[in-house]
């Protein structure tokens, strides 16, 4: 039963950072958020506070009410391409070395 419990919250993580999206700036209220997540307000606010814990949301500082995502989504994201970059020039390197004319 612990397994199925823990797959939830996962879940329920995941779908957490999709319903925060585009609401940077004005954040989303626990209620708009238990709604979509279709849970308890208790439930939902326990994943927010998980979410938290590992920086990726955040209460929006004076609208203590109001959540959002913080930047370290965007940090990976940047970092993924960073690394994409990198990569395709290593491939293009190579490639130039074996398609040049001797």
């Amino acid at each position: 039963m612990a397994a199925a419990t823990d797959k939830q919250s996962a879940r329920r993580a995941i779908r957490l950072q999709f319903i925060l999206q585009g609401h940077t700036f004005e954040g989303l209220r626990l209620k708009q958020i238990s709604e979509a997540l279709d849970t308890s307000a208790a439930t939902a606010l326990r994943d927010l506070e998980m979410l938290a814990d590992e920086g990726i949301a955040e209460r929006i500082p004076g609208r203590e009410d109001f959540w959002r995502l913080t930047p370290k989504l965007i940090q990976l994201s940047r970092a993924h391409e960073v690394e994409m970059q990198r990569l395709r020039a290593r491939v293009e390197e190579i490639d130039n070395r074996y398609t040049r004319s001797i």
